[in-house]
């Protein structure tokens, strides 16, 4: 699986954003820390497709590593992910935010968190998103049962929002239960925002 890295590094990044172009956009690093949020963005992917389509539904995947699988860093699972969603025809990516790293949440000792934010829109029900985003963690060796809450991982995907759906379960909860008292999700997300 992660022979790809090579590939991923080098095609990574994103089809266009909505306002033109047509190749894959790929841009330097930056850095943006405050007093508040000390966090660097890693790598910059402006993406969504110009083959724009109508799609039923549209939702927002948060995405993070803080551990390797075989010779895949943190950085490379999540674009190899990326790579994956846009080789699916049942998606579409609306747009990518910078991978970030981000301190650790939750059980401090382990490493550092990378996150980012797909927006994403599909036919797909909300069951098939979730099957996806399953599917996806056990691809990059994400156990079942997690050994304790926020332990480290190869991968995890957090749906945050699906379309305007509101849905409060013991196991389930739409839209991302405290998402937005979480900067490895709004600043991600505040980028993009900032794009549009």
């Amino acid at each position: 699986m992660c022979g790809d890295a090579d590939k991923a590094n080098k095609y990574v990044g994103c089809v266009n954003n909505r306002r033109g172009g047509d190749r894959i956009s790929h841009r330097s690093a930056c850095i943006i820390s405050s007093k508040h949020y000390p966090y660097t963005t890693v790598r910059f992917y402006n993406a969504s497709s110009t083959h724009h389509k109508q799609w039923r539904n549209e939702f927002i995947l948060s995405l993070g590593s803080n551990m390797p699988k075989n010779k895949c860093d943190s950085i490379a699972i999540l674009e190899l992910l990326f790579i994956r969603f846009n080789a699916n025809k049942r998606i579409e990516i609306l747009a990518t935010s910078p991978i970030w790293r981000n301190p650790p949440f939750g059980f401090k000792a382990q490493n550092d968190f990378y996150n980012a934010i797909m927006i994403c829109g599909s036919n797909m029900g909300l069951g098939e998103v979730y099957r996806l985003i399953f599917y996806s963690e056990r691809y990059f060796g994400r156990g079942r049962k997690r050994t304790f809450k926020n332990a480290p991982r190869t991968l995890d995907v957090d749906l945050v929002c699906f379309n305007s759906l509101r849905v409060k379960l013991p196991r389930l909860q739409i839209p991302h239960s405290g998402y937005f008292a979480r900067p490895s999700i709004m600043l991600p997300l505040s980028f993009i925002k900032r794009l549009q």
